[in-house]
């Protein structure tokens, strides 16, 4: 973790934000002995790796804005999730139209691009790794892709994008994979397709619920990873890792609102979507980011700060906030928890709750395609 090459580089990502050291958490010796080596001399060289349909179109949306990540990689098995992207390595992993393919055989179908996806996070420091998680591919990649990262010696750090809830048949694939992912990578940021849908119309077409539920997963994301400018304040990228390199998960929750009180409304919104997924009280970090036009205020700020910790029911949560001054006059607070042992996601592996966290086999399965016709039903 704090080799010659973790050393030797990163640094222009945390100049603006040097004034965070009069936190208690950065004052901490937890932080100084274990997360200060690695993020004080940050470069700048972070790469995200999007993972088949919604990785890749949250990755695409991501890239067109203001952000601290330098490099973007897309890697899938459909071709056509490529037609939006943005500048960056398209990595296809071809699949055979004739089979319905689950998360095993994917994997065994990518080991011939995994030197091609090794090449494209080769020299990151940190590498996100976003993935819709559930479907074949997301569920089958993403953990392989961190793996690979770690390798490289990069923090890595996953994106999981969760099933809405009537998408019941994707759940076991969705939490076999978050537990993968998470023991692949450095942290883990969980987003809530449900959570993301919260103030939608109710009548969306499949297509645009979606679409939707990624573009606003992309919009949470530009705002944790924002660049310095006239129209940011954003929290710096060595605190949003700071709150992400923790044991447990980090869930990211959104609400917006544009009544009077818009400040705390949005905040209680974003505070119950944490809740639906695990005990907001146990969160230990938590970076709040107000987005709207100018009319956000330094008040705004100010109640959503001191109004976290009660609406959370823990007075100790250590909070960073930051401001975009994007959209309209409708006031959107973006809320990332980090320090969870444990979520509503435990139950769609319901192995591994019965093991209380132990496997019986660490290795991730793979299968290959070739020959499977020829197996008899065992019915």
């Amino acid at each position: 973790m704090t080799d010659g090459r973790v050393q030797a580089r990163w640094s222009k990502m945390c100049e603006p934000v040097v004034y965070c050291f009069n936190r208690p958490f950065l004052n901490s010796s937890l932080y100084k002995a274990v997360f200060a080596p690695i993020l004080s001399s940050l470069e700048g060289r972070v790469v995200a790796v999007g993972i088949g349909s919604a990785g890749s179109r949250i990755l695409s949306s991501l890239s067109k804005e203001s952000i601290t990540i330098d490099r973007f990689a897309y890697v899938s098995c459909d071709a056509g999730d490529f037609a939006l992207a943005g500048e960056g390595e398209r990595i296809l992993v071809e699949c055979p139209v004739d089979q319905k393919l689950n998360p095993a055989m994917v994997r065994g179908l990518a080991i011939k691009t995994n030197r091609r996806i090794r090449a494209a996070v080769q020299g990151a420091e940190v590498v996100l790794v976003v993935a819709g998680l559930g479907g074949a591919t997301g569920s089958g990649l993403a953990p392989v892709v961190a793996s690979i990262a770690q390798d490289e010696g990069a923090t890595t750090v996953g994106v999981a994008v969760m099933p809405f809830d009537y998408e019941k048949k994707l759940k076991f694939y969705a939490g076999v994979s978050l537990r993968r992912l998470r023991a692949a990578s450095r942290g883990v940021i969980v987003i809530d397709n449900d959570t993301m849908l919260r103030s939608s119309p109710d009548d969306l077409t499949l297509t645009d619920v979606y679409a939707s539920a990624n573009a606003e997963a992309a919009k949470a994301l530009a705002s944790l990873f924002a660049k310095p400018s006239d129209s940011a304040v954003p929290v710096g990228t060595n605190k949003v890792l700071g709150a992400i390199l923790q044991d447990g998960y980090s869930l990211l929750g959104m609400s917006s609102s544009a009544s009077p009180d818009k400040a705390e409304e949005a905040l209680a919104g974003a505070v119950v979507s944490i809740g639906k997924i695990a005990e907001a009280k146990e969160a230990e970090h938590a970076v709040v980011i107000l987005t709207g036009d100018q009319s956000v205020s330094a008040a705004d700020v100010g109640v959503a700060v001191k109004r976290l910790g009660s609406m959370m029911d823990n007075q100790n949560v250590d909070v960073e906030y930051g401001v975009r001054y994007a959209g309209s006059s409708q006031l959107q607070v973006s809320l990332l928890a980090s320090g969870f042992k444990s979520t509503k996601y435990d139950d769609y592996d319901p192995l591994a709750k019965i093991l209380g966290g132990k496997t019986l086999d660490d290795d991730m399965d793979v299968s290959l395609t070739d020959g499977l016709a020829l197996i008899q039903p065992c019915d």
